[in-house]
């Protein structure tokens, strides 16, 4: 199958060497070619038009940090109206569910979109076994899934366009908050002259276990955890608390307990 990809950076790149390693032709769009030769040693093509990318695929995949980059690759750019009729757009990263339904509704004919936001980590990726929470139509899932499948070792569908972020929106503001919650229970072990990691640890084998709680059972420094998935949370839970304003449901205390510590305070 052609696949097209949009986004190499910390997830994309992994992500498609695993299409590489399934057999798949890829041919990827990158500003910056000689940053991603190991992916044309492997067998990949490069290029800067996004346009190109889009024309040749039988499969887009894109997978930037945010609804903006996202507008700006399929829209300024022109890889949404370059795509041919009978392909498949999957948009990996999360956002508000509103921006892939106006995708959705800018599409060219015969263009069918998935909603595909994932779960896991880039060693995730690097090993196939990612997460998937696709919205969209069956016929274009099952069309997709070898390509999908490559890096994705779970593809849940959980309903149409949009339902897959928000799903995402849900899984990810359930482990902001519990990831504070996790920290300030450990901050209180240490007032009480416990080792917090040790409690950390131990916690993982009772109860209490979690796997926000986890991320604090290792060598990391704690400040370190919260610091590296800070942008992201940031990001996802503004957009969660936005979408269900929007929606007109009251805001759970998970927003304000994720916004204690992920909120944008510039």
């Amino acid at each position: 199958m052609k696949v097209g990809w949009i986004g190499l950076g910390h997830m994309g790149e992994p992500m498609a060497r695993r299409v590489l390693g399934a057999g798949h032709a890829l041919l990827a769009h990158s500003r910056r070619p000689a940053a991603h030769d190991n992916l044309r040693t492997s067998g990949a093509q490069l290029t800067r038009s996004l346009e190109e990318v889009a024309a040749v695929a039988d499969v887009l995949c894109v997978c930037v940090f945010d609804d903006p980059q996202l507008n700006d690759a399929l829209i300024t750019g022109g890889a949404l109206a370059a795509m041919k009729s009978g392909s498949i757009l999957a948009v990996h990263s999360t956002g508000a569910p509103s921006a892939l339904l106006s995708l959705e509704t800018a599409a060219p004919p015969g263009v069918q979109l998935l909603d595909a936001p994932f779960s896991g980590t880039s060693e995730h990726a690097a090993a196939g076994g990612l997460t998937l929470m696709v919205g969209g139509m069956t016929e274009a899932l099952e069309t997709a899934r070898p390509v999908l499948s490559s890096f994705a070792g779970r593809i849940l569908h959980v309903g149409a366009v949009g339902d897959g972020r928000r799903i995402k929106l849900v899984n990810n503001l359930t482990f902001a908050a519990q990831i504070v919650l996790a920290h300030e229970i450990l901050e209180l072990a240490k007032d009480m002259g416990l080792e917090p990691n040790l409690v950390a640890q131990t916690i993982q084998h009772g109860s209490g276990a979690s796997y926000a709680m986890a991320k604090f059972a290792g060598a990391i420094p704690a400040r370190a955890v919260l610091d590296a998935i800070r942008p992201y949370m940031i990001k996802d839970v503004a957009i969660a608390r936005t979408h269900i304003i929007e929606s007109g449901n009251p805001v759970p205390s998970a927003v304000e307990i994720a916004l204690s510590e992920f909120g944008n305070h510039e």
